[in-house]
């Protein structure tokens, strides 16, 4: 096993994360994104546990409503379709951050294996995750973080 696969979470998430609280709006959170050039932010709780994550495209669908559903899917019940419906609408119908999240959000341990970090990432196809230790959000790990370690190997 290469060194660098052997580092756990604590060892290299960034600390200084910018999180956004359940009720702050979604206004406020746009202007966060744009603010500091970061396409996703934590949502917390008043404990400090990660609750879920609002993203860009959280915003975006917050703006364009959605297709309404087939009577077809409505008569004959497809669940799922009436499920992404229903989400589609919470979070076009929303105000602030709690309510147009995406719920819950991956996280980590720091005590998790850089490895552990890379396979949820790679297989869930997402570009942050966050760390916690006791419950409460401690950091983030980006996708660049590996580009990094790359590159560290190749040295």
């Amino acid at each position: 096993m290469l060194e660098s696969t052997k580092k756990l979470a604590k060892e290299i998430m960034k600390t200084d994360v910018v999180k956004v609280w359940e009720s702050d709006t979604v206004q406020e959170v746009a202007k966060l994104i744009l603010e500091h050039d970061i396409s996703g932010f934590p949502v917390v709780d008043k404990q400090g546990h990660v609750v879920g994550v609002v993203t860009e495209l959280d915003l975006m669908r917050n703006r364009i409503a959605p297709n309404e559903p087939s009577i077809w899917s409505t008569i004959f019940g497809d669940a799922d379709r009436m499920r992404k419906y229903q989400d589609a609408r919470r979070k076009y119908m929303a105000k602030t951050a709690g309510e147009v999240m995406t719920a819950p959000a991956l996280t980590v341990d720091v005590s998790d294996s850089l490895e552990k970090v890379a396979n949820i990432m790679f297989n869930k196809k997402i570009k942050r995750i966050f760390v916690t230790e006791d419950g409460k959000l401690a950091g983030v790990i980006s996708r660049s973080v590996f580009t990094r370690l790359l590159l560290e190997m190749q040295e």
